[in-house]
C-alpha cells in the first residue's frame, strides 16, 4: 500500500527560499534534499526495484548522450504516477509560483506522450551540454522551469553522474549538483540554462533513476521581474547541445546538433 504523506513538510511552503533560489549561480535553482518522507521514499524504491518489466522507452547513443533510456510515460509504477499527479496539482504549482514569481506557471500535464519524464542512465553513460527546448511542443507555451528528482536509493558519489550547470554559453561548469537520492532540484530554465550530467563510473552496475518535470508561461518575457546575470529575453529554440570541440561541428554524424546551434544562435541575436 502507498504511503499517504509523500512530502516532507519543510517543503510544503517555498517562500523561505526565494532569495536563495534567484540568487544561484549560475542561474536559478534551488536544491532540496530528503523531499520525500523516509516512508514514501522506501515505498517508492522498493517498487522501481521490483518492478516486473524493464522501463521501455527512447534510447540513445550518441557523441553528446550515451546510455539513456526515456520513457514515454507507459506502463510507470504506481508510485511514479502518483508522484506526477502530486507534482503537476494546483497546490504544488501554487508554491512553484510563490518561489519563482511566473504568476501564470502552468504544468504539463505528466502523463503525455510527447515529452517525457522517467529517466534511466546506466555505466558510462553521460548527457553534454545543452539547453532545453523553449516551447511545449503542442501548447507551444514558454518552457520556463524545471523539476528534476533523483530517485535511485543505494547511489555513491563515486558512481558519477552529477547534474552539471554550465555559463551561459554552455561551454564551462559552474557547478556540480551532486546526485543524492532523494534530492529534488528546481531551475529557473532560459535560453541560457546549459546543464548535462557528468559521466557514470564505467566499473559500477547502478543505474541512474530520475524523474523530470518541466513547467511553462505565456507571458511574453516570463523572467522580467528577475534580476538574472545574463541578458534577459526569451527566444525560440530547439534542445540545443554544445560539442566539447569545435571541429565535432564539422562531423556528418554531428550535423543534427550543428543545425540546431546555428538556429538557437541565429533566433539569439536577430
Amino acid at each position: 500500500m502507498i504511503i499517504k504523506i509523500m512530502i516532507n513538510n519543510k517543503y510544503k511552503d517555498l517562500n523561505k527560499y526565494i532569495d536563495e533560489f534567484n540568487t544561484s549561480k549560475p542561474f536559478p535553482h534551488l536544491i532540496l534534499d530528503n523531499f520525500f518522507t523516509k516512508n514514501f521514499f522506501e515505498e517508492l524504491c522498493f517498487e522501481l526495484s521490483h518492478k516486473s518489466k524493464k522501463i521501455l522507452g527512447k534510447e540513445f547513443s550518441t557523441s553528446v548522450e550515451k546510455n539513456k533510456i526515456i520513457n514515454l510515460n507507459n506502463e510507470l509504477p504506481q508510485t511514479i504516477n502518483k508522484i506526477l499527479k502530486k507534482l503537476t496539482t494546483k497546490v504544488w504549482i501554487n508554491n512553484l509560483i510563490n518561489l519563482t514569481g511566473i504568476s501564470d506557471l502552468t504544468a504539463d500535464g505528466g502523463h503525455n506522450e510527447v515529452l517525457s519524464n522517467f529517466h534511466e542512465m546506466s555505466k558510462s553513460g553521460f548527457l553534454g551540454s545543452h539547453v532545453d527546448h523553449s516551447h511545449h511542443p503542442t501548447s507551444n507555451k514558454k518552457h520556463v522551469l524545471n523539476i528534476i528528482l533523483y530517485l535511485s536509493k543505494d547511489w555513491k558519489s563515486d558512481f558519477g553522474g552529477n547534474t552539471l550547470l554550465f555559463n551561459k554559453y554552455g561551454s564551462k561548469v559552474e557547478k556540480f549538483v551532486e546526485y543524492i537520492p532523494n534530492r529534488l532540484l528546481i531551475f529557473l530554465h532560459t535560453p541560457y540554462s546549459f546543464h548535462g550530467v557528468d559521466e557514470l563510473k564505467p566499473n559500477k552496475n547502478q543505474v541512474r533513476k530520475t524523474l523530470y518535470l518541466d513547467f511553462y508561461s505565456e507571458h511574453e518575457n516570463p523572467y522580467s521581474h528577475l534580476s538574472l546575470p545574463f541578458k534577459n529575453h526569451f527566444f525560440k529554440h530547439g534542445t540545443t547541445f554544445v560539442l566539447n570541440k569545435k571541429l565535432s561541428y564539422l562531423k556528418p554524424e554531428n550535423f543534427y546538433y550543428t543545425k540546431t546551434l546555428l538556429r538557437y544562435n541565429f533566433n539569439k541575436y536577430k
